[in-house]
């Protein structure tokens, strides 16, 4: 035996005389479960012991390269005013003295018996959770057509019904919480067979076939699969508020199942968090170009009032449930009160000392209410206004506001503020500016989008997107280290495939998120509209080793096509991000565009640091993690961004 399943191709292999993985194949399947068991608790009971911490094996220091010939830089490079993503008009920044002498740096090599190892020990632990998550899935499957025959498959005396159903089986017997009793049974139809039937047969397949195998297989979690579960149950909502075809949405989900199977094994629960609501807001487009964004679909609507609440002391809240476009308005003047980097404004202390509060808070009322209804705001029929031109306006003329409520026309007074000052110039405002461009709402849509937005027109039919999943693309999230594959010496054989004629979906507000394009559409009648066509020649952005530092045209055009720090996982916005050359200008990278990568300062000192390796790959940009954090090294990419 060379390796084992489980573990990573490093080290010898498990050698316990209890582990004989032939016999695993002769167990039936409650020896196997009594075997997982078993050993768990001799795992829990070692590892309770404070003397196991004389027992992990430990990584030796070597000069040279490691255990994968991973060999890091001496001394990473700091990160420069260029990096950090300077204005245009920086001082340029100096060099590092070129042939500077690199000291050696210790590698650490691991231990011949790498499964006693800590990392080695948290790779069984991810294994053994994903398994017990399965496995206690599949056993719910199993579990309810024994419900009808309790007698023969629970033990239970003939004529007495000892359990209702395999909820309360799961809570009595199992122990188990109603939540998470919840979460197993929402998986089953998911990832499960039918217990006892011909698994050829596509009506007793499980709804996700190909996450099911996954997930059966260990390569998932529980708590990922409960993430696109969630997913389809919105998606499922979305469909019945907006009258589509339940088939048009299955169909659209199993195109995009390849993807999300690497998104559920490649990203933690947070990350599929993040990242679930833009995929479905995608998969809804597809269903219903014309409809609303999934969260608007299935949530109470949004109707821009303030609204008030009075607490015991004193205090209250005031609240807003803003529409997309007042709250991409909104949102977009508060990320613009920071700084570039992320800071806050400097606050006076006058200011700081009205604004502390105490600690404590206070327990929420069993009912809220709002107390700016309570002000009654009739006007007096015979009252008159000027406007600011000096014209004289009748109470008949200002009666379109008497249907507002008064939370309304103070949020209007609110909105009204914002929309004016993001029209002003910025000199005149004195409003900040990041990355060279003003404080301004920048909207990033694919070209059939924002003709359709722009009502100018439609494409010409060969260039037009397929309706529903014919026009779906998903990303390639995650392959494996292509240093590991086989070469192919066949010449006639190409990497990678063509691009379709078409563009894929997209409308989003940079640093605000997804947009619906009929959103949009208000927001880019009072627009400065600036086009920009990617990946293809631009004299503009490209700077070849004419320039280190990147131009202010450039620095929009790389957030807009990232959109916000590109390292897996991140969910940084743009205006908080800096701009890195993937091959460094010390190493005669070139200042273009597509030699840039949008970083936040954090993954920004991690790749500088050698924790990841920027790559491309089939025309994408993909990050590869050093062998110390996956020694399988595969190349990921951004799920949040690349959607």
């Amino acid at each position: 035996m060379d390796t084992t399943q489980i573990l990573p191709n490093i080290g010898s292999p498990v050698s316990s005389p209890a582990f004989d993985p032939s016999a695993a194949d002769e167990m039936s399947v409650g020896e196997a479960a009594y075997a997982a068991a078993f050993f768990a608790n001799v795992a829990v009971k070692r590892m309770a012991d404070p003397a196991a911490a004389g027992e992990f094996a430990r990584f030796v220091t070597a000069s040279g390269e490691d255990w994968t010939g991973f060999k890091p830089s001496a001394a990473p490079p700091a990160v420069t005013e260029d990096d950090a993503g300077q204005a245009a008009g920086a001082a340029e920044p100096h060099d590092a003295p070129s042939g500077a002498a690199e000291q050696a740096r210790s590698i650490p090599v691991p231990p011949e018996n790498y499964y006693d190892s800590l990392p080695g020990i948290a790779h069984m632990l991810r294994h053994q959770q994903r398994a017990t998550d399965a496995l206690l899935t599949h056993f719910a499957a199993h579990l309810e057509p024994a419900m009808s025959d309790q007698a023969v498959m629970l033990g239970t005396p003939e004529g007495v019904k000892g359990y209702r159903n395999t909820s309360i089986y799961f809570r009595e017997v199992l122990k188990l919480s109603t939540a998470q009793t919840k979460k197993i049974h929402d998986r089953v139809p998911y990832v499960t067979w039918a217990p006892g039937m011909d698994p050829s047969l596509a009506a007793y397949h499980p709804n996700l076939v190909k996450v099911a195998k996954s997930y059966a297989a260990g390569r998932i979690s529980g708590e990922n699969l409960d993430r696109i579960i969630s997913m389809d149950k919105d998606l499922t909502k979305y469909v019945h508020k907006t009258k589509a075809l339940p088939e048009v949405k299955r169909e659209i989900l199993l195109a995009f199942e390849e993807a999300l199977v690497d998104a559920a094994e490649a990203l933690t629960p947070d990350e599929l968090s993040e990242a679930k609501s833009r995929w479905a807001n995608k998969i809804a487009h597809a269903i219903d170009p014309d409809g609303p964004l999934v969260a608007d679909a299935i949530r109470k609507q949004p109707d821009n009032a303030i609204r008030t609440q009075n607490l015991a002391d004193g205090s209250g809240k005031i609240s807003m449930h803003a529409t997309p476009a007042v709250y991409a308005t909104f949102k977009n003047w508060i990320l613009h009160q920071l700084n570039y980097n992320g800071t806050p404004v400097e606050i006076p202390q006058e200011v700081f000392d009205l604004l502390a509060t105490d600690d404590q808070e206070e327990p929420e009322p069993a009912d809220a209410y709002n107390d700016l209804d309570d002000l009654k705001s009739a006007p007096d029929p015979d009252a008159t206004a000027e406007d600011p031109d000096g014209n004289t306006r009748s109470a008949q003329a200002t009666a379109e506001i008497d249907p507002l409520t008064t939370g309304q026309r103070a949020a209007a007074i609110l909105i009204g503020m914002f929309q004016n000052l993001l029209t002003m110039d910025p000199k005149d405002l004195g409003a900040k500016k990041a990355h060279g461009a003003s404080a301004q709402l920048m909207i990033v849509q694919d070209i059939q989008t924002a003709y359709e937005t722009l009502g100018v027109g439609a494409l010409p039919e060969a260039v037009r997107r397929p309706p529903e999943a014919a026009g779906v693309l998903p990303p390639s999230i995650t392959v494996p280290n292509p240093d590991d594959q086989p070469v192919c010496l066949n010449p006639d054989h190409t990497r990678g495939h063509s691009p379709p004629s078409w563009t894929q979906f997209m409308s989003e507000a940079v640093n605000i998120g997804s947009i619906r394009p009929h959103d949009a559409a208000p927001l880019a009648c009072d627009s400065k509209l600036v086009g920009q066509i990617w990946n293809g020649d631009h004299d503009v952005l490209a700077q070849y080793r004419a320039h280190r530092l990147f131009t202010p045209t450039q620095r929009r055009a790389i957030l807009a096509r990232d959109r916000g720090c590109q390292a897996p996982g991140c969910t940084v916005p743009a205006v908080y991000c800096q701009i890195h050359h993937i091959t460094e200008w010390l190493n005669n990278g070139t200042t273009n565009v597509d030699n840039a990568i949008t970083l936040c300062a954090h993954h920004h000192g991690a790749v500088h640091n050698g924790k990841w390796k920027i790559r491309k790959h089939h025309g994408a940009t993909f990050f590869q993690p050093a062998p110390w954090l996956d020694p399988t090294q595969p190349l990921l990419r951004n799920l949040y961004w690349a959607l």
